[in-house]
């Protein structure tokens, strides 16, 4: 038969197991407060690495992949405003985007001379202004090529005339009509410019603190070189940011132009101005005689007097024709249009 337990034992038994049991409670709290503390400063630890400080006075509104896509859009624009002025400048010119970049209204303003060569425009339907900021030296070069010089720009920098800012402001208009080659791949714009402007201090496109993005062009003459920049408050940008990816401008690429866009091209083509010379003849004399010319000389061209004359569009022959008058103006008349293969031989 078991042998039973007094009362006694059963006592003892008890406080043994509850004995026990206060030393394994006071373990486990010992161990469950290490591993919070650890816990605490893994935590810390991570919420650190976490942490990235944040400029609340230059928010960052686009990605640097958003601002990647901004440059490449504008190769299109470079490599227009490169023909451009190829042709309007009778000289070689280059341009290549350098740089698309975020930065406050008041950080771009500071970057500007004064005097500068700034000119004012919108992009309709986009709303707000733009500014597009051509480099003095540039500017000046450029004005001097169009007004029969050789391209140089003055030594010391100068406030334009009353007759160097129309020279120029026709020169920027003609440059901004190549903005929509880049914007219509996300969205048909139509750049109209608004005024030209001298004094950075009088052009107030946004508030001081807001975002714009500036995207830098570096352009190349033969006899000078200097920098253009594109001004673009970030309100103007903002409906498209959601376009601005590589992904998107590639699947739109591949698209067919809408009825609109093939119009809107159509339009530019029909307002680009090309250099129509008729050319009367031409001449070959030696150094000599060419130093021995004198007031009342006559100089005897290959052309026979009566005869059709070639008519160049740009620097090919497209038609001839029979010199004459037009009222009080010397002037041209078309006879015939010259062949294909003829453009070769002028």
């Amino acid at each position: 038969m078991a042998e039973i337990l007094s009362q006694e034992e059963i006592n003892a038994l008890l406080a043994a197991i509850a004995e026990e049991d206060d030393g394994d409670d006071e373990q486990e709290a010992g161990v469950s407060a290490s591993g919070a503390v650890a816990a605490s400063r893994a935590s810390r630890s991570e919420s650190k690495s976490r942490v990235k400080p944040y400029d609340f006075a230059r928010p960052h509104k686009l990605s640097k992949e958003q601002l990647r896509t901004l440059q490449m859009m504008h190769e299109a624009f470079a490599r227009g405003i490169a023909s451009t002025l190829s042709a309007y400048l009778r000289s070689y010119v280059q341009a290549e985007v350098v740089s698309a970049d975020a930065m406050t209204y008041e950080e771009f303003s500071r970057l500007l001379p004064n005097p500068g060569i700034i000119g004012v425009f919108s992009l309709p339907p986009l709303e707000g202004s733009a500014a597009i900021e051509i480099d003095p030296d540039l500017g000046f070069a450029v004005i001097d090529r169009l007004l029969g010089g050789p391209g140089v720009a003055p030594k010391q920098v100068r406030e334009l005339t009353d007759l160097e800012q129309p020279v120029i402001k026709r020169v920027l208009e003609q440059i901004i009509e190549h903005l929509p080659d880049s914007w219509n791949q996300v969205m048909p714009t139509y750049p109209r410019f608004e005024h030209l402007e001298i004094n950075p201090q009088f052009m107030h496109l946004v508030a001081p603190r807001e975002m714009v993005v500036v995207i830098r062009l570096e352009v190349i003459m033969a006899s000078a070189s200097g920098r253009l920049s594109l001004c673009i408050p970030f309100d103007i940008i903002e409906p498209i940011v959601p376009m601005l990816s590589a992904h998107h401008l590639f699947i739109r690429g591949k698209k067919d132009a809408s009825p609109a866009e093939a119009q809107a091209l159509r339009d530019r083509l029909n307002r680009l101005k090309v250099p129509v010379t008729a050319v009367l003849g031409e001449a070959q004399v030696t150094v000599a005689e060419l130093l021995d010319l004198e007031v009342g000389d006559y100089i005897a061209l290959d052309s026979p007097v009566g005869g059709l004359i070639p008519i160049l569009v740009g620097t090919r022959a497209k038609f001839y024709g029979r010199p004459g008058r037009s009222g009080n103006r010397l002037a041209v008349e078309i006879v015939e249009t010259a062949h294909p293969e003829e453009d070769d031989d002028l």
